[in-house]
């Protein structure tokens, strides 16, 4: 299929042609006046307010310059402040400087990483100083700041496509870009030296090697970098340019080190020590007449330099600038077209279609116009014809996953399908789900993937995506990469002195697993389904029930002296991930009526989560407001619907649009991760948020505009959004229709997404009952909830395939089984009637409940007396069950475990004792072990009973409980 990614510029008759067959309705106003491409301002997010210090950069990071939606290439301005190196050096553009350091290549839109940017390959310096004998005056890689070019805001025009900026030393700079070239026009003072500068060793983050060559009889300059990615954290990569100019040369040369070369036309740096920095080591210099008007056109590869080169010619060719600037222009117009909203002010209107415009300049095609890319095995593949390859998942997809995927799945359906794809490519290419040394926690990939498919992204290999998930997420934990993933298989939790943001950890694995169980389902994988649903349920591991928080769980018990307000304990063990606790206490998006239950009820929940939003985007240090220009906290303010107040959802995005964001150049609020936070932006506008990660559904808020279409670039799914009044100030929901059928439900299933429809709302300027009734709250998945967590027994020699006592220790199944306890055996408590089956499971499969509360139905059994089997691991264990009755009386009942390498207590009988256990590295430990029953308690006589609740946790040791029966 043809698409806009594809097309190129004829240049015959210096023309824009897309080459699509569907035709996108462009809207013709925006707002009040201002159509969506005019409304579009660049430099919204390029101002750090230092005035804020929330844990990251206090601004958006984002950046001017000419890109194509979802293109290689972002040519672009990069500044440089003398000073302090965290606001002069942020590796992009700081709208307080007052010097640009050259026009990059490439740019990470909104990324963190200070210090460690990647991005702004092979940057052009234009020089209109004289030379010293036909060289630079100062070598570039002992003073290359020497060269930076002081400007005025005054003289920067900035639109979608394109940027020009009047340097101070009297050049013009214009820049525009197609998907995979930069068109840069460069005009000299008359009468001036015209000089370019190109410091191809000169990116934002480490280089190691470097290769420039010059041809001066076909005007071309190519040649190739190797460098650290973004956050440099192991990511290492080539990239390749090919430029051609217009005009001929006057001279040339090129400098390595402390030496510059007039005449010279090759240099190269290189060395396979990736701990080396080479950055401004190497370069070269061109110099054309005075007074020069010099168009440079360079393509842009990841696969060779002849790549760049075709890519160059086939998308350009001889088009002129001004072709290359309308071709970029009519692609964002139809990108920008994909959302049209009518009603607002002029403000609202370029702060939406700014956030839309940010939105969509990630992920990025890596594919060349002859469809090569370079895979993550390091080997060129190929492309299938009419697909393309993306990379750049911002935060290896932890920033993407919350909002921005969810964005393109509406505006551009085949960008999400092939999204899906390319990730589908990956775990091909390199057998895990992780694309290269992940930046942030989790196989986000996944939510992606799940999300983007229930949304209707569904032409890819859905059977080769879930066989990847299930094969990789699971004991021995040797495919995954999930940090203390093997912790976690097996025990449902990661203790907090694994450090690593550990508690966080389990909430974001948590989320991964359910986003697999829901594409199992879809896929009709019942066994895979049930399997992650009960591994999506691991939050409750960590939700501490006397504090009734989330909260760090050491292997002795919850760690209760954690303050919350914090992201770590003081002692370099790091807890939750950018975020507080409280503000990642509400991240269980996929089961949160569970969560409010455990948190004492709507009423308490209310009051808590009233608290967070008393501050909207107070950061990370010693806080309970919230944070809502980070990840974590996106979706609290959806909350509010499971708690039946979606008044209160209402109230807060309000809020956070005014209070958060404006036009000006500090109008974002954080860093913008290649487009999440803008995504969440749009979202807030347009009245529904995909708040439960790993589907497709949609909770509901109110549109900020009277009238919303949602018109997908290559789609007849159209999604339509009516709320007349709004702009009159009736911004609450007092009814809605969805299809024209009326609904009390404050949310809607994905079909949405993936049919499109309407969303009729009756809006009211004072809060009403839409939506407040238990029966309208948003869904949650309690499947898998009451299932065995912890997978506590193991074959001898694979002591990997579980851990019952979280320091990789567990029961041998070899040894039990000679003591009786073979999977299914039947084993009596002598004297009491009670007979206990041992867990007939699989190896690797939970075979016994680390306490939560889970309910354990038995089904009106006789009601004698009851006992439960198990033990208590690094220290005994206590903790309260309770007995349903098939009456609905309850009664409680004391549950206490001795260790597991102790004698039995006076609580406890002995029933199975075994020599030695299994160690995760293959050994064998010596000493006896045990498994025990609790002394009967006699129950109600003549009662029957339904359930068992396990206890919600317990203190001292973890609590495990093999099986649970009653006398006759």
């Amino acid at each position: 299929m043809s698409s806009w990614r594809s097309a190129r510029i004829v240049a015959a008759g210096s023309a824009a042609a897309l080459v699509s067959s569907v035709v996108v309705a462009v809207p013709a106003v925006a707002g009040a006046g201002l159509s969506p491409f005019e409304a579009v301002d660049q430099f919204i997010g390029t101002e750090m307010d230092t005035s804020q210090n929330k844990s990251n950069d206090a601004y958006g990071n984002t950046f001017p310059g000419a890109a194509a939606p979802f293109g290689m290439v972002q040519s672009s301005p990069t500044t440089y402040k003398p000073g302090n190196p965290l606001v002069g050096e942020k590796g992009g553009y700081e709208y307080t400087a007052g010097l640009i350091r050259g026009f990059g290549m490439t740019r990470y839109s909104g990324s963190g990483c200070t210090g460690r940017f990647g991005g702004y390959e092979f940057p052009t310096i234009p020089y209109a100083g004289e030379l010293r004998d036909g060289a630079l005056p100062v070598n570039p890689s002992t003073d290359i700041k020497n060269y930076y070019l002081r400007f005025q805001h005054g003289k920067e025009v900035a639109e979608p496509g394109y940027y020009s900026v009047g340097l101070d030393n009297g050049v013009a700079a214009r820049l525009t870009a197609s998907p995979r070239t930069a068109v840069s026009q460069f005009d000299f003072p008359d009468g001036e030296n015209s000089t370019l500068i190109l410091d191809a060793s000169g990116p934002n983050n480490r280089t190691f090697g470097t290769d420039v060559q010059i041809d001066p009889k076909t005007r071309t300059v190519s040649g190739w970098l190797h460098g650290a990615d973004l956050c440099d954290n192991g990511n290492y990569y080539r990239a390749y340019f090919s430029t051609t100019y217009d005009q001929n040369f006057a001279s040339y040369g090129v400098w390595k080190d402390g030496q510059m070369s007039v005449g010279g036309t090759h240099v190269e740096k290189s060395t396979d020590d990736v701990k080396a920095d080479y950055r401004h080591d190497t370069g070269a210099w061109i110099t054309f007449a005075d007074g020069a008007k010099v168009t440079a056109k360079t393509g842009l590869s990841f696969v060779s330099v002849d790549n760049a080169a075709e890519n160059r010619d086939v998308e350009v060719g001889r088009a002129s600038f001004g072709a290359v600037r309308a071709r970029a222009a009519r692609l964002w117009r139809q990108a920008l077209g994909t959302v049209e909203v009518s009603g607002g002010t002029d403000e609202q209107s370029t702060k939406f279609y700014t956030a839309l415009y940010h939105s969509l300049l990630h992920p990025n095609v890596r594919d060349d116009v002859n469809r090569e890319y370079l895979g993550y095995d390091g080997k060129v593949h190929r492309v299938e014809r009419g697909r393309h390859f993306y990379k750049n998942f911002a935060g290896s997809g932890w920033d993407m996953y919350r909002s921005q995927a969810q964005l393109i799945a509406l505006t551009f359906p085949e960008v999400a399908n092939d999204i899906n794809d390319s990730i589908v490519k990956l775990t091909e290419q390199t057998g895990s789900w992780a694309p290269g040394a992940a930046r942030m926690q989790g196989d986000n990939l996944q939510v992606i993937l799940s999300t983007l498919d229930d949304m209707g992204a569904t032409r890819y290999d859905r059977g080769a995506a879930l066989r990847s998930m299930t094969s990789t997420q699971k004991l021995p934990a040797t495919a995954t990469f999930r940090t203390d993933g093997y912790q976690y298989f097996a025990a449902g939790l990661i203790e907090n002195r694994k450090g690593d943001f550990a508690t966080s950890r389990v909430l974001e694995y948590a989320i991964d697993d359910f986003a697999i169980a829901q594409l199992a389902r879809r896929l009709g994988d019942k066994v895979s389904y049930q399997t992650f649903m009960e591994r999506a349920q691991n939050w409750m591991n960590v939700f501490d029930p006397v504090t009734r928080h989330i909260r760090p769980r050491e292997r002795t018990g919850f760690d209760r002296n954690f303050d919350l307000r914090v992201r770590d304990d003081g002692q370099g063990r790091g807890q939750f991930n950018q975020s507080t606790g409280y503000q990642y206490g509400w991240l269980v998006p996929h089961n949160l009526s569970t969560l409010i239950g455990r948190r004492g009820g709507t009423e308490a929940s209310m009051k808590a989560l009233d608290v967070l939003m008393e501050d909207l985007d107070a950061g990370a240090y010693t806080k309970t407001g919230n944070y809502l220009s980070n990840q974590p906290a996106f979706s609290t303010p959806w909350v509010y619907n499971w708690l039946q107040a979606p008044e209160k959802t209402t109230d807060v995005l309000y809020r956070a649009v005014r209070e958060m964001y404006d036009t000006s150049p500090s109008g974002l609020p954080g860093n913008d991760d290649q487009g999440s936070l803008s995504a969440w932006y749009v979202f807030a506008n347009l009245g529904v948020y995909p708040a439960i990660y790993g589907t497709g559904d949609l909770v509901i808020g109110a549109p900020m505009f009277d009238r919303i279409v949602i018109a997908p670039f290559g789609s007849r799914r159209v999604i339509r959004i009516d709320a007349a009044g709004v702009q009159r100030g009736k911004r609450y929901v007092a009814g809605m229709r969805v299809n024209g059928r009326p609904q009390t439900r404050s949310w809607v299933d994905a079909r949405l997404a993936r049919h499109g429809g309407t969303l009729d709302f009756r809006m009211s300027a004072t809060p009403g009952r839409w939506g407040t009734g238990a029966q309208d709250i948003p869904p949650s998945y309690t499947d898998g909830a009451d299932a065995r967590n912890n997978v506590g027994t193991t074959p001898d020699g694979r002591g990997n395939l579980g851990s019952l006592d979280l320091s990789d220790w567990s029961l041998s199944r070899e040894s039990l089984a000679a003591a009786g306890a073979k999977p299914g055996a039947e084993l009596p408590l002598d004297g009491t009637g009670i007979v206990f089956t041992w867990p007939d499971t699989a190896p690797g499969r939970p075979d016994n409940w680390i306490p939560h509360g889970q309910r354990i139905p038995l089904d009106g059994a006789p009601g004698g007396a009851v006992s439960f089997l198990g033990l208590a691991t690094n220290g005994p264990a206590t903790g309260t069950a309770t007995v349903e009755y098939t009456d609905g009386s309850t009664q409680q009942i004391p549950v206490e475990f001795a260790d597991w390498a102790k004698a039995a207590t006076a609580g406890n009988t002995e029933l199975i004792n075994i020599t030695g256990r299994n160690n995760a590295n293959g050994s064998t430990g010596s000493g006896a072990f045990r498994v025990f029953a609790t002394r009967p308690v006699t129950l109600n006589a003549g009662k029957r009973v339904r359930a068992v609740t396990l206890p919600q946790a317990s203190d001292q040791g973890i609590m495990h409980i093999f099986d649970v029966a009653t006398s006759k």
